[in-house]
């Protein structure tokens, strides 16, 4: 072992570099490889520090202080945190005496708001507290990568033991020996989310060629990194050992009729689903220890031997005494012994127990079997305990060989309520964290479309996004309607139900986001909107809410209803993805209280109740789109189900609103596909002679033709009449409506008889700024700016208080042009300038008026005074403090006043 006064490699990096290294992954672009060279280089430069101070002496100083960094998620040995968004923002508050009212309190209380934060750091609280705090802290951080891997055990601890004093400390050692950018990372370590653009793959692909397969059956960071220090080492095969946690095998989804090929013809097993915690089983012995899917200990909960824990005292004794095993199974907290019964919601029984269900031994008396056939282990299994009814049992199995079978098997799963099937080859062989190609298959009724009920609820409230979301609501809160206690009156309450964030890809959630953005009402908690109701201290509360009434019924698919405390209804939807927009439905048509408790009662909440054959479609919408289905119609030669004609024989018709009009539907937009736009005229209209084309994308060459969006027609349905054609909605215009338009509309389409409205008007202003971009280019100075403004504003306004100043790019260094002062406060100053009027210099030539100095910091001052001497024209050298006094007087100061102190003479 190396020396124990020998420092360890942790101690001699500053946390500094760390960030640095981040930063420059976050700004490489191209290729993966791009962001992995400055992982790759720092990685290298710790394993040359090991060198040059451990030598070749064999020591446990690894590289786990900077993997434990960058991969903090994977982190088992530091406790939790306990550390949410808005939790970390009070303690920077309270710390840094913010106070939640302030301006920086309610930008880190609200980060999500896109008001809070600059535009690229909208959703990233990581970022909003870098903005935040970056005039308030040091430059540059004094810690190294040990005191910061020390001071955040403390803080876990301290979480643990719940000694908030303790993690307050923490907080404000970290925040007074950081810099603002150091501050930044270590918010996203200690959130577990680095945002740096390289998975935890290309991490382990850094370090080791081995690490991510070392990693999967170890499931042990601190292990990874003892073990494959040396890179040019091999591993030999990875090895499932006893009392060391790894990833279990996963299943990849499958349609119920193609489970004959991916079974490649041959026999299989077919077992039950079970609806539980995964968790495996070690036993060594009377020593028993309990690892979840993640990785996480469990047993204080189950219990470390015979004596101990809530389910090793029931089932001890149903293992040999000197057996070691190693075994993945189901833990299901709900078992009704009276009945036998596994329940769907253990919330409803006061009386619940902890069952194992075992499904598999991978390690047995020393023997792995990992790469042994399942067959084979599901032979040893049986010999390894007897079963205790309500305490250890074997999953239900099956064998099976044909389609038919696992169809079978499904029906009868949708009636006793269970979560679906697991199909395994009989050959295949057990591999951590394998999806994809591993013999393990998955089949929930859910993931047959025809199966599942659909709920219609409301919109009521939004969540900001963040990523490629930030700056938009991203997840929106649904609700259920409050029956009226008179009959044929619309509901005046609605009910949370559920929070709905996928299911539409990013041009639908912006088009549904542009419908509702002009109804959005920031959430006040003192002052809650009586329309909607959430539960007693707000459990479940949106960023921004709606009211119903203008709000937009969605049409939600999910696995099942189960209880909740967090929403009003009492209720809520496991799994939930919104399937589409329910034009055709007013707000008021949405689901009810009543409607809900039928679902519930239909099938003790499982919105799957209908059996399935095997025509039935079976992939989940976005998936089918993406695959089957472009597989099937790539087969198959035959017209595209866009162009097809719609079945409309049986929709009825309910108004007269397009009478004489016969349309042409060539296409729709996402929301509106071109079957759906046809049932919806069919319901209002009479063919006659009068043919409108609605198109998108097909500018109609013959002149005889109008073509128009289908957003004019959706608006003349969600408005019950016959709306006028407005230029903004023309993709193509006959020479007759041409005119027409010229007579009605200026050319940038602004109305000389309506009202203007907020849209119309960013309607016109988007086509002026068109038609400017397609002029000459031309250049105006500040001079003929300044004189304009003096011509025809002659009352001077605060945005040009600047404008004949032309001003340094002030927080520059004065050696290079390109390079600027980091994090320097007059940064600020110069925004304040370039707001008001003034032209910021990239250098310093003869056309700079003045020069802006930090009182504090004169070392420049020397410098642009020598640089002066040798001019004819002379420059202002003022003080920040002209700046902010001038803005304050609304006019420019004497710049005498404000000269530097080691700068006396006349300007």
């Amino acid at each position: 072992m190396a020396d124990s006064r020998s420092p360890s490699v942790a101690s001699q990096v500053p946390f500094f570099n760390f960030c640095m290294a981040m930063e420059r992954i976050c700004e490489a672009k191209g290729s993966i490889e791009k962001k992995r060279d400055p992982l790759r280089k720092l990685i290298s430069s710790w394993r040359e520090a090991h060198r040059r101070i451990h030598g070749s002496t064999k020591t446990t100083d690894s590289l786990f202080p900077l993997l434990r960094l960058l991969l903090p998620h994977l982190d088992k040995d530091r406790p939790a945190y306990g550390m949410k968004e808005n939790i970390f923002a009070r303690y920077i508050i309270d710390v840094m005496s913010l106070g939640k009212d302030s301006s920086s309190g309610r930008k880190l209380l609200n980060y999500r708001h896109p008001s809070s934060s600059k535009q690229d750091s909208q959703g990233d609280f990581a970022s909003v507290a870098y903005f935040v705090l970056k005039d308030r802290c040091p430059e540059k951080g004094s810690l190294n990568i040990e005191e910061v891997n020390k001071l955040l055990d403390d803080m876990a601890n301290a979480n643990l033991e719940k000694k908030r004093d303790n993690v307050k400390m923490s907080i404000q050692m970290l925040l007074r020996e950081s810099s603002a950018k150091e501050v930044k990372w270590l918010i996203r370590i200690i959130l577990k989310e680095l945002k740096m653009g390289l998975g935890e793959n290309s991490v382990f692909a850094v370090f080791h060629p081995d690490a991510l397969d070392h990693y999967n059956t170890c499931n042990n960071l601190s292990k990874v990194c003892m073990d494959l220090h040396d890179p040019s080492v091999r591993m030999n095969e990875a090895e499932i050992t006893i009392f060391s946690a790894f990833r279990p095998m996963l299943a990849q989804w499958s349609p119920l009729n193609q489970v004959e090929d991916l079974m490649k013809n041959q026999p299989f097993y077919i077992e039950t689903k079970m609806d539980g915690e995964r968790f495996i089983l070690h036993k060594d012995g009377d020593k028993y220890r309990y690892f979840s899917r993640g990785g996480n200990d469990f047993t204080h909960t189950f219990g470390e031997n015979s004596r101990e824990g809530c389910l090793t005292p029931k089932i001890n004794d149903c293992f040999e005494r000197l057996i070691s095993i190693s075994s993945p199974g189901q833990s299901i907290h709900a078992f009704w012994m009276e009945r036998c019964w596994f329940m769907t919601h253990p919330m409803k029984f006061l009386f619940r127990q902890p069952c194992f269900v075992v499904f598999d031994v991978l390690l047995y008396n020393g023997k792995k079997l990992a790469n042994t056939p399942l067959h084979e282990r599901l032979k040893l299994l049986e010999t390894v305990f007897k079963p205790c009814l309500g305490f250890l049992q074997f999953v239900e199995r099956q064998n099976a060989s044909s389609n038919e079978e696992v169809i079978k098997s499904l029906n009868e799963a949708i009636d006793r309520r269970e979560e679906g099937l697991v199909v395994k080859s009989r050959d295949s062989v057990y591999k951590p964290n394998v999806r994809n190609g591993g013999g393990w298959l998955k089949i929930k009724p859910e993931y047959v479309a025809s199966l599942s009920d659909d709920l219609d609820v409301v919109i009521v409230g939004g969540y900001f996004g963040v990523g490629r979301r930030q700056g938009m609501v991203s997840h929106f809160l649904c609700a259920v309607a409050v029956p009226s206690d008179r009959r044929g009156e619309k509901p005046s309450q609605f009910y949370s139900l559920c929070k709905v964030g996928s299911g539409y890809t990013m041009n639908e959630l912006d088009e549904l986001g542009q419908q509702l953005k002009p109804h959005w009402q920031p959430f006040n908690q003192a002052k809650p909107p009586k329309s909607v109701c959430f539960t007693p201290g707000f459990k479940e509360k949106p960023d921004v809410w709606i009211e119903p009434s203008k709000s937009k019924v969605v049409q939600i698919k999910a696995a099942e209803i189960t209880p909740s405390e967090k929403y009003r209804a009492g209720f809520t939807l496991r799994f939930p993805r919104l399937e589409c927009v329910r034009h055709d439905k007013s707000w008021y048509d949405c689901l009810d209280l009543s409607g809900l408790e039928q679902l519930l009662k239909k099938a003790e909440g499982k919105l799957t109740s209908r059996h399935t054959s095997l025509g039935e479609e079976s992939a989940p919408a976005k998936k089918r789109s993406r695959t089957t289905q472009k597989r099937a119609e790539q087969m198959r030669m035959s017209v595209a189900p866009q162009f097809k004609p719609s079945e409309v024989s049986t929709v009825a018709k309910v108004s007269k609103l397009f009478e004489g009009k016969e349309f042409c539907i060539v296409t729709g937009p996402a929301t509106h596909p071109k079957p759906s736009l046809e049932k919806m005229i069919t319901q209002v209209r009479s063919f006659g002679r009068v043919s409108w084309i609605i198109s998108y994308f097909i500018v109609c060459r013959d002149g005889r033709f109008d073509v128009v969006q289908a957003a004019w027609l959706i608006d003349c349905m969600n408005q019950a009449k016959l709306l006028p054609w407005q230029p903004a909605q023309m993709l193509h215009t006959s020479s007759a409506t041409t005119a027409k338009f010229r007579e009605e509309y200026d050319r940038h389409g602004d109305s000389f008889t309506c009202d203007a409205t907020a849209d119309s008007l960013k309607t016109v202003f988007h086509n002026i700024a068109n038609s400017i971009k397609q002029l000459p280019s031309a250049t105006i100075t500040a001079k003929e700016i300044a004189d304009i403004e003096q011509r025809y504003f002659p009352a001077s306004t605060p945005h040009n208080l600047f404008r004949t100043c032309s001003v340094l790019n002030i927080y520059q260094l004065v050696q290079s042009f390109l390079q600027v002062i980091p994090d320097c406060s007059l940064e600020l100053t110069a925004l304040e300038l370039r707001c008001h009027g003034a032209h910021i210099q990239e250098r310093f030539d003869e056309t700079v008026t003045h020069v802006v100095f930090d009182d504090r910091d004169l070392s420049r001052l020397p410098t642009y005074q020598q640089i002066m001497r040798n001019r004819p024209k002379k420059h202002h050298f003022v003080t920040e403090k002209w700046v902010t006094q001038s803005i304050g007087n609304e006019r420019i100061l004497s710049e005498r006043q404000f000269a530097p102190r080691a700068y006396t003479s006349a300007s």
